[in-house]
């Protein structure tokens, strides 16, 4: 059986990823279907993050969330994680019994982190508190009183609380009051609209770059001289493009030399990345990363979607798809002065047209939205195991580009 792996990351108070849980869809075009062994569906995680892909390309030097079926925790199967890697989820839905109970403590003993999943403050669970260390709420779930509840039942006793399904700031804000540990969700990328927040000076050098590099008849010495008259720019750009992410033969020590090598499409590409991660300092690093991992993400799906011709567009549409929380401002009033093609700028808002699409599925793809993730893949004829292997390719270059950078 195929089964197909997406990841979600877990926040600390100072929105530093802790965690990525890992998530999964069988290969039978189904979100989960009771009719498949959920016994194989889990060992298929571990065995696809552990053999397959390797967790250290999923989730880096962070944690796992992984759910375990009664079974596989009692057949010790958590055990082919390293403790210190490992937070063993355990659903709601399972019996307490003392098989059950006596295995946790064992987990616990052990030194694995315990999670209880969706747990909605049922009292069936207290002989199991001793050994849990987390409790995930569900906000999607749980009402403000529900979440309260919990905050102040659970928190006296050392549980952690991880706060799962945020999906705006409020909600995020709610948590952290209630004494929250860790947030999960895409809350992050909400952006909050305040007053326009200002470009750099550099940032405006590297909007000029980019205007440059879109229009029909660039001057490469008019960009090389652009390049030039900022240090900066032309350090960052030098130190990227010779790291081991490009695999370049030769040192590339001038800005002639890189436009020359790369061509255009890169230019414009990394331009772009480096204008990015200038106006994001402010923000979390995920902010950065999952930007870079849609637009890797993006380029990849073009060619599926037909598009090879307009890779570079789909790598800028990925990377600018956060750009509205990046800086705070309403998406359309950003994007309207952009050198983006119009498909790009429509799809951004909204508009109907293939770029939406690619758009479309990156974002359900992240969320483990698996039914919608399908019927896009169908309506456009994609193979489901290429869009797996590139979303993991995606994220394993991002991961490896944002570290040089």
């Amino acid at each position: 059986m195929e089964v197909f792996l997406a990841r979600q990351p877990i926040f600390d108070t100072g929105l530093k990823v802790v965690a990525y849980e890992i998530l999964y869809r069988s290969g039978n075009k189904n979100t989960y279907d009771i009719s498949i062994n959920g016994d194989l569906a889990t060992a298929s995680v571990v065995i696809d993050a552990l053999i397959n892909f390797g967790i250290g390309q999923l989730a880096g030097e962070k944690g796992v969330f992984v759910n375990f079926t009664r079974n596989l925790l009692m057949e010790d199967l958590p055990y082919v994680f390293e403790p210190d890697r490992l937070t063993v989820e355990i659903l709601e839905t399972l019996d307490v019994d003392e098989a059950l109970v006596e295995k946790c403590r064992i987990l616990k003993e052990r030194g694995y982190t315990i999670a209880l999943d969706d747990f909605t403050g049922d009292n069936r669970f207290d002989e199991l508190m001793p050994y849990v260390d987390i409790i995930k709420v569900d906000f999607l779930v749980l009402q403000s009183e529900g979440r309260q509840y919990i905050a102040e039942k659970y928190l006296p006793l050392g549980v952690k609380l991880l706060a799962e399904k945020v999906e705006t700031n409020a909600d995020y804000l709610e948590a952290v009051d209630l004494g929250y540990h860790f947030f999960q969700g895409y809350f992050f990328e909400k952006p909050i609209i305040c007053k326009s927040k200002g470009i750099s000076h550099s940032s405006l050098r590297y909007m000029s770059l980019l205007n440059e590099t879109m229009s029909e008849e660039p001057d490469f010495n008019h960009l090389a001289e652009i390049i030039k008259q900022d240090y900066s720019l032309t350090y960052k750009l030098l130190r990227l493009i010779n790291s081991p992410a490009f695999y370049t033969v030769q040192e590339i020590t001038s800005v002639n030399h890189a436009l020359t090598l790369l061509g255009l499409n890169e230019i414009r590409k990394w331009t772009t990345l480096i204008l990015m991660k200038d106006i994001s300092e402010d923000k979390p690093d995920e902010l950065l990363k999952v930007s870079l991992s849609r637009a890797l993400f993006a380029e990849k799906l073009s060619v599926l979607f037909g598009m090879d011709s307009r890779s570079t567009e789909a790598f800028l549409l990925g990377l600018f798809s956060l750009i509205d929380t990046v800086l705070e401002q309403p998406v359309y009033d950003i994007i309207e002065p952009l050198p983006l093609h119009d498909d790009i700028k429509s799809a951004m808002i909204g508009g109907n047209n293939t770029f939406h699409e690619i758009l479309r599925l990156i974002k359900h793809y992240e969320l483990g939205n698996w039914d919608i993730v399908i019927d896009i893949e169908d309506q456009n004829h994609l193979s489901s195991e290429r869009v797996n292997d590139y979303y993991l390719a995606a994220i394993s270059e991002a991961s490896n580009l944002f570290n040089q950078m």
